[in-house]
């Protein structure tokens, strides 16, 4: 795994806070100027739709009023009457200049531009046009029956929503009843609307009127058909089919904004609500692009996009500089340290700095110098500290030695001197076997003795983990080897016999790391946890074959393999030649 260095990782921290930085600046005012101009775009797009809402209204209630105006005329009334007294045919024109009516000035009055064509519907259901399109074919008989049926609901003016007549009309009309004196109908009054009137309101192409370059403001009915011309598309009424989020919400009475997908699959921002026109169950929505609408923000995170990698490109050239500056004399006392490591200690780094690093440079030069005296005076300690132990141990080698000549081994003889002797003796001769009895009991405490001097004082009095430190910390003491010694949870609850075991285990390890190993650095833990104690015993060393070494008269090893097996424990022994080793043990409780 690739190490970074300090010049690595002050770039990077340094890239990193810069780049967070611009990411939460930049990302915050993106958002934040989106969001503030989405809110005004809704604000506009509502106030388009409710002047447009109060103008199409308007021009519905205007219409009604004319219509409501021309069923009361009595020139209407009596065109009517005289219409019911025609037995010619069916359709009649206004055209024909024979009628004293059409030159009624209220009559001609009816014509406005609005409106594509006016006429009269007698009871006997002819026709007579008041204001003609000829561009219009005649109205459908059917159309007539319809209008008639429907008219019948209410006596107010009926406004009829937009339908196709055989004829492939489009309609979209204002009736009413005409009565006469006596109340009585005789016909009725029909203004035929043009979509274009309706287009003037809806339709404006003019960018200044807050929708832009595609915004648009549109009608549509129960069956989700256009019912004004769309911006986009052409001849869209009763065609272009509208049913998206913001419509259905409209018919289920609700109002408002909302981010959607229009009738083209474009997103856009939309504002909706019902209008409310008697006998029309329509619905208005203002809507422009989401695209055109974020223009702005785009452009702007652009720029900011632009900014920030210059920033970047700044702070990386003055980081790299910075950080050199900085690393040199690290990198210096870098490799010093390691030629120290090595054992060189006539290292001797030149300072010119006048900061902290300096005085890191100072601080190294003086102890190095301190290292050079200590290491000679423990060479000194060490070769005498070596030949302590050594000597020591050939001491307690002769001490036992004699021990087990002079006084177990001569209670030994005697006992058996003692034992032939009763053999020739009659056995009532008792005497005899009582002082053998003795002989027996000086001789089983002089064993105990002896066993509780070979066993260390610190296991039976202070316990495992102790009596473990103890070892670890004298071998290292007087040893080429650092010994660390870690411990977790508490062997209180062991058995003596366990804590002996585990004991001269690592014990045995550590005489064979002192031995052959080479190692300047070893370990030992041991856990203690519910169920099963963990013991790892490891160097640092030239290693071994596992497989030629365990196989062979490796008496270490084995004396190990036997103990934990005693306790019915695992033994994992992992070694590697040129990289050191380690017995990992588990032994249950």
């Amino acid at each position: 795994m690739r190490r970074f260095s300090i010049t690595d990782k002050l770039i990077i921290a340094s890239l990193l806070i810069s780049v967070v930085t611009i990411i939460i600046v930049a990302s915050y005012s993106f958002y934040k100027a989106k969001k503030v101009l989405l809110d005004r775009s809704f604000h506009q797009l509502n106030s388009v739709r409710v002047i447009k809402t109060n103008l199409i209204e308007k021009f519905f209630s205007d219409c009604q009023k004319e219509v409501f105006l021309a069923k009361s005329s009595m020139d209407v009334k009596q065109l009517t009457q005289w219409i019911d007294g025609n037995s010619g045919n069916a359709m009649l024109n206004s055209t024909r200049q024979d009628t004293q009516f059409i030159k009624s000035p209220f009559i001609s009055e009816l014509s406005k531009d609005y409106y594509s064509r006016i006429y009269i519907i007698g009871r006997n259901h002819k026709v007579f046009f008041i204001k003609p399109n000829n561009k219009l074919k005649p109205v459908d008989s059917m159309a007539i029956a319809h209008l008639w049926q429907q008219i019948t609901k209410t006596d107010s003016v009926f406004i009829q929503d937009y339908s196709i007549d055989s004829h492939s009309n489009q309609n979209l009309n204002l009736s009413a009843f005409i009565r006469d004196e006596l109340h009585k109908v005789i016909g009725i009054i029909v203004f035929d609307i043009k979509p274009q009137a309706i287009d003037r309101i809806m339709l404006n192409e003019d960018q200044e009127n807050g929708l832009g370059k595609s915004g648009e403001t549109y009608l549509v009915g129960p069956d989700y058909l256009m019912r004004s011309s769309s911006r986009f598309q052409d001849s869209s009424v009763l065609r272009t089919r509208v049913q998206t989020l913001a419509v259905d919400s409209a018919f289920a009475n609700l109002s408002g904004t909302r981010v959607i997908k229009d009738y083209r699959g474009v997103d856009v921002l939309s504002s909706y609500a019902r209008i409310h026109i008697p006998n029309l169950n329509w619905v208005l929505l203002s809507e422009i692009d989401y695209k055109e609408v974020l223009k702005p923000v785009f452009r702007t995170r652009n720029e900011i996009v632009i900014v920030s990698i210059f920033i970047f490109t700044i702070v990386l050239l003055v980081v790299i500089i910075l950080s050199k500056r900085i690393t040199r004399p690290i990198q210096k006392l870098i490799s010093a340290a390691h030629k120290v490591g090595q054992g060189d200690l006539d290292v001797k780094i030149q300072n010119k700095l006048n900061d902290e690093i300096g005085e890191l440079i100072d601080t190294f030069n003086q102890m190095v110098e301190q290292l050079k005296a200590q290491a000679h005076d423990l060479e000194l300690e060490k070769q005498k500290s070596l030949k302590s132990l050594f000597d020591g141990q050939e001491v307690e080698r002769q001490r036992l030695s004699r021990e087990l000549h002079d006084s177990l081994g001569q209670f030994l003889i005697g006992l058996k001197l003692k034992y032939e002797s009763c053999l020739s003796k009659p056995m009532k001769q008792s005497e005899e076997f009582q002082s053998m009895g003795v002989l027996f009991d000086q001789t089983i405490e002089e064993a105990r003795r002896i066993s509780n001097n070979l066993m260390p004082a610190a296991l039976s009095e202070f316990g495992l983990t102790t009596a473990v430190r103890n070892i670890c910390n004298s071998i290292s003491d007087i040893a080429d080897v650092d010994i660390q010694f870690t411990s977790k949870g508490s062997g209180k609850d062991l058995n003596i016999e366990v804590e002996i075991y585990i004991f001269r285990i690592i014990q045995e390890a550590l005489t064979n790391i002192l031995k052959h190993a080479q190692a300047k650095n070893a370990w030992v833990s041991i856990g203690f946890e519910k169920e099963r104690i963990f013991v790892v015993i490891g160097d640092d060393g030239k290693g071994f074959d596992k497989n030629t070494t365990i196989s062979a008269n490796s008496n270490g090893l084995n004396n190990i393999k036997d103990r934990v097996l005693l306790l019915n424990g695992e033994l994992i022994v992992n070694s590697v030649i040129g990289k050191g080793s380690s017995l990992e043990i588990s032994i249950p409780k």
